[in-house]
């Protein structure tokens, strides 16, 4: 990746911190004053888009402009850390409901 030539450019520092945001409220995402309410049926999509939000805000303030390209592959990167796995199998649902007039989309 073109901007992050440097172990220590502001990219890299944004998914670092991520990562070592994720790791620290992957134990119990919910317990977490910021992370957000999760409606169990959507819940991979909703902490998916909370990270990626977070990570967003960190490259936002660090004043980068990275191309799409880049990125992509910063997401790619933060998305594939175990913490995120974590937190993906702490929000899922433990019963699914198939017996419901009206099941979400994914059953």
């Amino acid at each position: 990746m073109a901007a992050q030539a440097t172990a220590d450019g502001p990219l890299e520092q944004a998914v670092s911190e991520t990562k070592r945001y994720m790791a620290s409220i992957a134990g119990d995402p919910e317990a977490c004053p910021m992370f957000p309410v999760i409606n169990e049926c959507n819940g991979t999509s909703e902490a998916l888009c909370y990270i990626q939000g977070h990570l967003a805000g960190l490259v936002a303030a660090s004043g980068q402009r990275p191309t799409k390209a880049e990125m992509d592959e910063v997401v790619l990167d933060t998305l594939n850390d175990p913490s995120m796995r974590e937190i993906i199998l702490k929000v899922q649902a433990d019963v699914k409901f198939p017996d419901t007039p009206y099941p979400p989309r994914e059953y």
